[in-house]
């Protein structure tokens, strides 16, 4: 073959084994796109779910070689059913659901007015839950008093402003005075579920304290406040003291971990807590303005885990005082009429306040005008 044609036969050799990994990449990426058909997010029976991915399976302690669907959050009925955030569903009616698109495919045969049994897998062990369409706790309490407990909450067509009664120990024993009234006396309202029907130990966290530090979870309006990245994974700091503050960690820091695990939330921020609860030292892990610093809090004791604490308790008809949560009120709030938080704490009041002269500057935040508590003595 003369050398011109070898030469050309060649680059046409190049050009078709070119062409051939071309297309093969782009089955590839054909195939992978296919198989992510139905990936996301799927909501049903109160319950969203979503693919389970190795950043879900770290957070809820889900093991390697188990697959399903993991549940974001959920509300009634499923939540009065017995499923939990963290959930991994594995099956349902026995039918295995290892992705959304399966999830989907299966959810639509079923026939809730049966009940559906689903097969779960919490904290690693496994659990079967009967799931039904029946008024849970959330809508019990609607109907119980006629109201609304959503973002805006009205009573009878009026809203009014929730505010706790200053009463006697002996008036905030709530149970007795509403579900248990004495001899010839009439029910105070409505039978109103007690704190523990309300599963006042599930409802969702939103402070933690550990060694002097308070943590909350990060909202897009505190991402804003204080310059963070809206897609920092961590919880903030808003009270150091303590170890912690020795440690070198500020108000405004964000958690990221702690002893090498991840802590996007106050849940997780608890394990990693526990995990630690009887060393003398822990290595922290913060963002500060976008910086990845580390420091070792140390305590004279062990360290203890962290204590937490949900949203306070509401009263019947009251108004959100913040925005829309996108779920019902009382998936962090239980409904108590009395007994459920002092209407005055230390911070709302100050224990004989000295006098102080005409003019001066205060030391606290403004809380009034100075004569409410203090003597004001002319200048000499």
């Amino acid at each position: 073959m003369p050398t011109g044609k070898l030469k050309e036969f060649k680059q046409r050799k190049r050009q078709r084994m070119l062409l051939v990994m071309v297309l093969f990449v782009l089955s590839l990426f054909f195939v992978a796109a296919l198989m992510h058909i139905g990936a996301g997010d799927a909501e049903w029976m109160g319950m969203s779910v979503s693919n389970l991915t190795p950043a879900n399976a770290m957070e809820f302690g889900i093991p390697k070689d188990e697959r399903g669907v993991v549940v974001n959050w959920c509300e009634d009925p499923a939540y009065s059913s017995g499923v939990r955030g963290g959930d991994l569903i594995k099956a349902i009616n026995n039918k295995k659901v290892k992705s959304i698109g399966e999830f989907l495919k299966v959810t639509k045969t079923v026939d809730i007015s049966k009940g559906v049994l689903i097969d779960a897998l919490r904290n690693g062990q496994p659990l079967y839950i009967t799931l039904e369409s029946k008024m849970g706790l959330h809508d019990t309490i609607k109907k119980a008093f006629n109201i609304d407990l959503g973002a805006n909450a009205l009573d009878n067509g009026n809203a009014k402003q929730a505010a706790f009664a200053n009463r006697s120990p002996a008036e905030t024993a709530e149970a007795g005075t509403i579900n248990n009234p004495g001899p010839g006396t009439a029910p105070a309202g409505p039978n109103l579920p007690t704190p523990k029907e309300q599963n006042a130990a599930q409802k969702e966290l939103i402070e933690g304290h550990w060694l002097g530090m308070e943590l909350i979870p990060l909202t897009p309006e505190l991402a804003k406040e204080f310059n963070i990245a809206p897609d920092t994974k961590g919880i903030l700091i808003d009270e150091i003291s303590l170890e912690a503050a020795e440690s070198g960690v500020l108000a405004g820091d964000m958690v990221v971990a702690i002893q090498g695990m991840a802590t996007p939330d106050i849940a997780t921020f608890t394990e990693a807590t526990r995990r630690v609860k009887n060393r003398f030292d822990a290595k922290v892990l913060v963002s500060r303005r976008g910086q990845i610093l580390e420091f070792t809090i140390t305590s004279t004791r062990t360290l203890g885990f962290s204590q937490n604490e949900a949203a306070q308790p509401i009263t019947p008809g009251a108004l959100s005082p913040h925005r829309s949560r996108s779920k019902p009120c009382t998936a962090c709030h239980i409904i108590m009429t009395t007994g459920g938080q002092l209407p005055t704490d230390a911070g709302d009041i100050l224990p004989s306040p000295p006098p102080i002269t005409k003019g001066a500057v205060a030391i606290h935040e403004y809380r009034g005008k100075c004569k409410t508590c203090h003597v004001i003595l002319k200048k000499i």
